[in-house]
């Protein structure tokens, strides 16, 4: 008995030896397999695994594939490999190699079972490609969109906002009746009754559950009109979801300031929009902010198991800027007030704060509405805009139109003659003027006769020749001044090249390319006609060293800061400081006898048209003659407040027939009452 015992146990032990033996085979090599991972064949890596892998051949490549693809991996580095043990377990590490997202390394546990033939054969499964992989998980790459940051006024008004667009949609799992909710939404939305029941009709079939009928820029539907469509079932009026967009509150009155968002040239479908105008181009990038991007594993119920690769988006940043809208609006009104496009005027409006160089408003007109830009600006709209009819809505006359800045240089023609010592205050005419004409006797003379408006009195000097803004006194030190010189204080005060500023500036200029500054053209430009050009922002901002009294021309600033949120944080990421432009640009001597002078422009000289009740302002008015036609005129008048703390300068051009020029005075009124 106890030898069967013995017998029977020795058979149990050959019985499990040979047990041992099939589970753990002598040939179980996975080499091919590994040298098949390394080199990305995903074809040749089948050929090794088991049929027992529940995996089928077209998902097995299409899974790896996709991810290989996706994540950019160039190349697979296997280390560490071990076993099997006796369970036929091989560990590893592996390394995917990838250009944009580094090396994704990982630790790895393979089963190998041989097939009927005693071959290695891999129990393939998802995990084997990431460890937090089972069936149903996918790799997502995913864009973390950075948020474009917002335009805000000075007191925090959004001058350009993130919002939604108010969008009229079907449900169709909530209509009950198609042909009234077609019927109540035709008249609002412009479709008719059959195009809404066709767009119900192909998205029941589809089974896509919401159709957007319309959409609208936020205010253009009536409270009334979405109730009585949100009272349709199936109906409804969403702004909140589905149609985002970029919103200008402040509409045409600062359009120029703002400009508007539009698609990139040539980009491929599915690009944002970018800046097209404006602070919205100027500010592209900071703006725009910087979109991110995730990797991560989601399981089948659609949960991150696994972040694999991250960088954070960075939000746009928003504008802090020195406008303030009232007076943004109010200098907007006033211009078209006063103005007609139709009648071929245009105008521009600047108001600053002297001291600082603070733009607090800044418009033009004519102007145009940015929000419709929105959804593509209608045909019509857009052929009008380009017609000539329209007087170039889009164009940005404030910093990108240049005119001949006619008698407002003359305070500058002052101060480059007084502190050449080429003149001082008391120096007189001492030419012969007949019926307001004069003729320089100078050998060499290269021009004509020299006009002025009306007689200015005798002795002519520098006082009544700037409060009676008299062409022949300023031609006349011009030319005592010479060319070398004047052109030499020009140029340092900034005509001949464009003024710092967040928005692009046209370049300001003495003479047209080529030319020489002769004793005609000295003369003509010593009272601002000649081949003088100037943008309206740049004029502003060189007025700024009568204003401020320091005789510092303030750069101008728009952008006062910028800022971002960081985590909880709303963080100031720039922040721009009053900054002279051109320091010394008028020194105290000549401040000391110009300032009176300005003020008695207002009071009883050229610019009477501009007195405000109650306020205290020195100022000067310039009427130009335009190159192209003879029939228009380019009017300024540039003045500022006198009464201490209030460091309001304003700064206005209109481009307008021959004697509509008065009409800067009323503009000008209206933005210099307090």
């Amino acid at each position: 008995m106890r030898g069967i015992k013995l017998l029977l146990l020795g058979a149990a032990v050959l019985m499990l030896a040979a047990c041992t033996a099939q589970a753990v085979p002598e040939r179980h090599d996975i080499s091919g397999y590994i040298e098949a991972f390394e080199a990305m064949d995903f074809e040749a890596m089948w050929e090794y695994v088991s049929p027992d892998a529940g995996v089928d051949k077209d998902t097995f490549l299409s899974k790896h594939r996709a991810i290989f693809s996706g994540l950019g991996v160039e190349s697979v580095e296997v280390s560490n490999l071990s076993g099997p043990d006796e369970d036929g377990v091989y560990t590893y590490t592996a390394t995917y190699r990838t250009k944009d997202y580094g090396d994704f390394t990982n630790d790895y546990k393979l089963t190998v079972r041989p097939d009927i033939g005693g071959d290695a054969k891999v129990l393939w499964e998802y995990s084997l490609i990431f460890p937090e992989m089972e069936e149903g998980s996918t790799v997502r790459v995913e864009t973390l969109k950075a948020a474009r940051g917002e335009i805000f006024a000075s007191d925090g008004t959004l001058m350009a906002r993130n919002t939604y667009a108010d969008t009229v949609y079907l449900d169709t799992q909530k209509v009950k009746d198609i042909a009234a909710a077609a019927a109540a939404a035709a008249p609002v939305t412009g479709l008719t009754e059959a195009e809404i029941v066709e767009k119900y009709e192909k998205a029941a079939e589809s089974g896509t559950q919401i159709v957007v009928l319309a959409r609208f820029l936020p205010g253009k539907l009536t409270d009334e009109q979405k109730e009585n469509l949100s009272a349709v079932e199936g109906l409804g009026v969403d702004n909140k979801m589905y149609t985002p967009i970029r919103d200008y509150p402040l509409g045409e009155s600062a359009a120029h300031i703002l400009g508007y968002l539009g698609y990139p040239k040539d980009a491929p479908e599915g690009s944002p929009k970018v800046g097209v105008a404006g602070l919205e181009a100027a500010y592209q990038d900071e703006l725009a902010g910087e979109d991110g991007k995730i990797i991560y594993i989601r399981d089948r119920w659609g949960r991150n198991v696994r972040t694999l690769w991250e960088k954070k988006e960075r939000q746009g940043e928003d504008l802090r800027l020195t406008i303030k809208p009232d007076l943004q609006k109010k200098a907007y009104e006033a211009l078209s007030t006063y103005l007609d496009y139709a009648k071929k005027q245009s105008g521009v409006a600047v108001v600053m704060d002297a001291e600082t160089g603070y733009v607090e408003a800044m418009a033009t007109y004519p102007s145009y509405d940015n929000n419709l830009f929105t959804f593509g600006v209608p045909e019509e709209t857009w052929s009008f805009w380009q017609a000539a009819e329209s007087n170039h809505p889009l164009f940005a006359r404030a910093t990108q139109g240049k005119y001949p800045p006619g008698s407002v240089i003359k305070p500058f023609t002052a101060v480059a003659a007084l502190e050449s010592g080429a003149i001082t205050p008391d120096t007189a005419f001492d030419g012969v003027i007949e019926d307001n004409k004069w003729l320089p006797t100078e050998p060499g003379w290269d021009g004509g006769t020299i006009t002025r408006i009306s007689d200015s009195g005798t002795p002519l000097k520098l006082s009544n020749g700037l409060i009676n803004s008299d062409n022949i006194y300023f031609a006349f030190i011009a030319l005592k001044l010479g060319a070398e010189p004047f052109a030499a204080y020009m140029e340092k005060i900034g005509m001949t090249s464009a003024v710092p500023f967040d928005l692009p500036v046209a370049s300001a200029q003495i003479l047209n390319e080529g030319n020489s500054l002769t004793r005609s053209r000295l003369a003509d430009s010593g009272y601002g006609q000649g081949e003088l050009l100037v943008t309206p922002l740049q004029m502003a901002a060189m007025y700024t060293a009568f204003a401020n009294g320091t005789g510092d021309i303030m750069q101008p600033v728009l952008v006062e800061k910028t800022c971002r949120t960081e985590g909880l944080d709303y963080v100031t990421v720039t922040e721009t400081q009053p900054t002279a432009w051109v320091k010394g640009a008028v020194q105290p001597g000549s401040l000391n006898t110009l300032a009176p002078l300005l003020q008695a422009v207002v009071e009883q000289g050229t610019g009477k048209g501009a007195r405000v009740n109650g306020v205290k302002i020195a100022g000067k008015t310039g009427t130009a003659e335009k190159s192209d036609d003879k029939s228009r005129e380019i009017s300024w008048f540039a003045g500022y407040w006198l009464d201490g703390y209030y460091d309001r300068l304003v700064l206005v051009m209109v481009d307008v027939a021959t004697e509509e020029g008065p009409v800067k005075f009323d503009i000008a009124r209206e933005l210099l009452a307090p």
